[in-house]
């Protein structure tokens, strides 16, 4: 790899995270959370404590900023269920890395696929872009399948605050 690439990179990674929507941000955080569990799950299976151990770290990192970017104030019962299942998985990726147990962390996986799909099929205005870094954007609407089962074409109400992350990794 050339020197200094790695300095490249980075910035291009983080001129997409400032630039993008604020749903696909929250995709973006699903799907690196995926990414890591599902290396994690990899790696246990093979007997390797060290990587399986480190994506887990990255990937309960994402669930704790998912959960710390929810907005109590605004978000109603949808945020508060998001709350206790973000918390959820948070203990269950805690439990799995201490018993090194795949079928835990799977069951995460599932969750944030299912939390996804829901992400990924809101109905909502157009996408707006980002504000300024360090502004912390609101989306509209929390994915329904938190609260309940999802009911395809329904606008979900509630208010999430996304801050924006850097993970390593």
């Amino acid at each position: 790899m050339l020197k200094g690439y790695g300095a490249y990179s980075q910035a291009y990674q983080k001129a997409a995270v400032n630039t993008v929507d604020q749903r696909k941000l929250i995709l973006m955080l699903y799907d690196g959370a995926i990414k890591f569990l599902t290396h994690a799950i990899e790696k246990m299976n093979k007997g390797d404590v060290y990587e399986s151990h480190t994506n887990l770290i990255k990937g309960k990192s994402i669930i704790a900023e998912l959960l710390a970017s929810l907005n109590m104030d605004n978000g109603g019962d949808i945020a508060r269920n998001l709350q206790r299942l973000y918390a959820y998985m948070f203990n269950e990726l805690i439990d799995a890395n201490l018993n090194k147990d795949p079928q835990r962390v799977q069951g995460v996986v599932h969750l944030l696929k299912e939390l996804r799909m829901a992400w990924q099929n809101l109905k909502s205005g157009p996408p707006s872009a980002a504000p300024a870094q360090g502004a912390a954007p609101e989306a509209q609407a929390a994915p329904a399948a938190a609260a309940k089962p999802a009911q395809s074409g329904t606008q979900v109400p509630g208010m999430i605050q996304v801050k924006r992350i850097q993970v390593k990794g």
